[in-house]
């Protein structure tokens, strides 16, 4: 699986500034993660929010919240 881009720029661009200029927003990194999670789990969502430790309700809400298909 391909690393998410936020851990790239963290662990390869060099130059606080260039960092910084790359660094995506909290919201973009929380619907990555979701995103990631799903995939690893083949979209089980029940198994997903075990892993992300929320409740298959929660994570509904997140998935609507985040635009998700």
């Amino acid at each position: 699986m391909a690393m998410p881009k936020y851990l790239y720029y963290y662990l390869f661009l060099d130059g606080k500034k260039r960092l910084m200029a790359n660094l995506p927003s909290l919201q973009n990194l929380k619907k990555d993660y979701i995103e990631y999670i799903l995939k690893v789990t083949d979209y089980n969502v029940s198994e997903a929010s075990e892993i992300l430790q929320i409740s298959p309700p929660t994570l509904y809400k997140k998935l609507t919240h985040f635009h998700f298909s």
